[in-house]
């Protein structure tokens, strides 16, 4: 498998969009930093290294950033803290899974209402972050 190491984004270059929509070509935009496409009238920074381009404008409340690598490259932001948000995972589905055994134990005791709802707030959350997740990717 070849790996591809990012190029440095010229500011002389026309590029085509990395919005997949449209199809555009990014151009520069005099006296600035900056690309904007022909298309979708997107705006993108160039970032201080000069190797990615921060999008600025658009609907999405998202910042997305790409590198050049003789084709665009999503950089994703959340793969800075991997680690983190897998420990929060693992420690989330284990406290779950204690709690289910919990109740499965003792069903009638004095705490199953409240666990019951803690499971569910448990799992609610856990799903909702698995779907942030996913939604990232896309």
């Amino acid at each position: 498998m070849h790996i591809h190491k990012p190029q440095k984004i010229d500011l002389e270059q026309i590029y085509p969009c990395p919005c997949p929509r449209k199809r555009g070509k990014l151009k520069p935009i005099a006296l600035t930093d900056a690309f904007g496409c022909d298309r979708c009238s997107l705006l993108f920074e160039l970032e201080n290294d000069g190797y990615s381009l921060l999008q600025v404008g658009g609907i999405d409340s998202q910042r997305h950033t790409w590198q050049w690598i003789g084709k665009w490259r999503a950089i994703r932001e959340y793969q800075q803290y991997p680690l983190l948000e897998t420990v929060l995972m693992y420690i989330t589905s284990l406290l779950f899974l204690s709690l289910v055994i919990m109740w499965m134990l003792d069903p009638k005791s004095a705490f199953t209402m409240p666990l019951v709802i803690l499971l569910f707030t448990l799992l609610s959350l856990l799903i909702w972050r698995l779907l942030i997740l996913r939604r990232r990717d896309f």
